[in-house]
């Protein structure tokens, strides 16, 4: 997530007050403190710069290249100290943002100029923290922020956010003068942020047919339950005696900057309905997953992780009239890279990016099903290894004021047929809207959005936020990889739309969103009753 990330992204005030950057700090040196260089010093002919310290900075030769021009012409000590800071501005322009150049005591034999370069280094680092979380796990989050090591905005930075990270924590910083110098001490104030205890309870018309149109669903969070930055989560749906969803999640950090461990473990059921009741149709899924993730990159205008993750599954399908039963297992490696960022192009927008390999192996436990899928004519050749890519982007473009652009774009493909479970899906109130829920799966496809959305004007004050928006949906898929030689229907499926709705939220208390879609074509549905348009609605009570 989303600045989403993941786990409940959200922005946080980074105030760096540079107070060592003051004249009478004691960290710069003041002008004309070379010894012996008065305002009536004569000039110097520059035949060569020497610079001392600073190596990890920048090396000699791109310093040098700065001061090029001056080579071979008569500087005074004015001229040098202005040389000087043009060293200073280019190494706080690479994120040393408290180093500094400046011209030291010599005697400048043969046109020989020396420029020291202070790095600016942390005296101390300190942390006052006033949440529950243990200070060792705010420190490991500091990373190359420490005692003695150079100050460098990029690291400060990813530091900082780093712990805003953190559940239930707030980070901001200052930086005052060490007590040697050249030295600066760094402050981190780590402050409670938001409730230990958060969620919604919700109802939709998302469902399945058959399994129940109207889906009630609720979401709890727990913040640092065990006192290390980490977030505890369940969920439920329900739609009645047709679908019974449950999840666990725990995320903590460990081990060392921006590592993730997460475990999680769900459960769905499902029974058919409708003219499936006699058959008594049923099935469960169960999944146990372990993720690791790292961050790659966190600023506020740029985030990146690379992630691993395992599934275990096993799903279980019962036909009760007609004794019959299919267990399935499968075992997923995935590996992927996602982030978001922030621009400026064409007045501004954010990004999110996602894309993932899975490697899975699936194995069809009863016989029945093995022989089926085997067969040389009609088997589908689901049983054993499999390997899917998914690319997923989203962009909300600023257009002008109230007035913004949505975009979202997903794409998946496959090395070999899929299990239903692995496809992709472009029907219902996340993908093509003017389609029910489950309609057009394949194993290869894509989908995209484009949604504008117009903020209403608001009185000064107002608790409630209006948004009226217009959008065109649109996916297609191949519904298998390698179809059957005998099939006599098209193993492509496109769908289209478009449509209207309103989108209402109350001061992070009540959000809802209510859509009608119409179908955009002559493609008809199949996975429910054909209509021409449809409504989606959603409440969410936050709590």
């Amino acid at each position: 997530m989303s600045r989403s990330h993941r786990y409940g992204k959200k922005t946080r005030k980074i105030a760096i007050i540079a107070v060592a950057l003051l004249m009478g700090t004691g960290l710069f040196m003041p002008a004309g403190h070379a010894a012996g260089q008065g305002g009536d010093s004569p000039t110097v002919v520059v035949s060569q710069y020497r610079f001392s310290g600073g190596q990890e900075l920048a090396t000699d030769s791109d310093l040098a290249a700065l001061l090029d021009d001056s080579i071979g012409k008569p500087a005074t000590i004015k001229d040098l100290e202005q040389q000087a800071d043009s060293i200073t501005r280019y190494l706080r322009s690479k994120g040393y943002f408290v180093a500094f150049a400046y011209i030291p005591a010599q005697d400048f034999a043969n046109g020989q100029i020396n420029i020291a370069i202070e790095p600016g280094r942390y005296d101390q680092v300190i942390i006052n923290n006033e949440t529950k979380i243990h200070d060792n796990a705010i420190k490991r989050e500091l990373g190359k922020v420490a005692s003695g090591a150079i100050v460098e905005k990029k690291s400060l930075e990813r530091a900082v956010w780093l712990i805003g990270d953190l559940a239930g924590a707030e980070a901001k910083t200052s930086l005052q003068a060490g007590s040697q110098p050249g030295t600066t001490t760094l402050t981190i104030n780590v402050k409670p942020e938001g409730k230990e205890t958060w969620g919604y309870v919700g109802v939709d018309n998302g469902g399945y047919r058959y399994t129940g149109r109207t889906q009630y669903t609720a979401l709890v969070n727990r913040a640092n339950p065990f006192k290390e930055g980490d977030l505890l989560t369940v969920s439920g749906l329900y739609t009645g005696n047709g679908q019974k969803n449950g999840s666990i999640s725990y995320t903590t950090p460990a081990l060392d900057q921006g590592s993730r461990f997460g475990i999680s473990y769900a459960r769905s059921n499902y029974l058919l309905g409708g003219p499936f009741t006699v058959l008594g149709i049923t099935g469960t899924a169960d999944t146990l997953s372990l993720s690791y993730q790292k961050n790659l990159q966190r600023s506020r205008n740029a985030n990146w992780y690379g992630q691993i993750r395992f599934d275990s599954k096993d799903l279980k399908d019962e036909v009760e009239l007609l004794n019959y039963k299919s267990r399935k297992h499968a075992n997923n490696w995935v590996i992927g890279i996602n982030g978001d960022t922030l621009d400026t192009w064409q007045g501004g927008g954010s990004n999110t990016y996602s894309f993932t390999y899975t490697k899975g192996d699936l194995d069809l436990r009863d016989a029945d099903s093995r022989l089926a899928d085997a067969d040389a004519v009609t088997g589908l050749h689901t049983n054993g290894s499999f390997g899917k890519y998914n690319l997923n982007f989203t962009r909300l473009q600023h257009i002008r004021e109230r007035l913004a652009l949505y975009l979202t774009y997903s794409y998946q493909w496959a090395d070999e047929n899929l299990d239903p479970s692995e496809k992709m899906y472009l029907g219902g109130p996340y993908g093509v809207r003017a389609y029910p829920v489950g309609e057009a799966s394949g194993d290869e496809g894509w989908m995209g959005m484009a949604e504008l959305r117009w903020n209403l004007p608001a009185k000064e004050g107002a608790k409630d936020t209006w948004q009226l928006i217009t959008f065109v949906d649109a996916g297609s898929v191949s519904q298998n990889k390698y179809p059957l030689a005998i099939s006599t229907e098209s193993n492509r499926r496109s769908l289209s739309g478009m449509g209207v709705g309103v989108n209402w939220s109350r001061e992070n208390n009540w959000a809802a969103r209510l859509h009608y879609s119409w179908k955009l074509g002559s493609e008809e549905a199949q996975s429910d009753d054909d209509k021409s348009g449809r409504f989606w609605f959603q409440l969410y009570k936050f709590i």
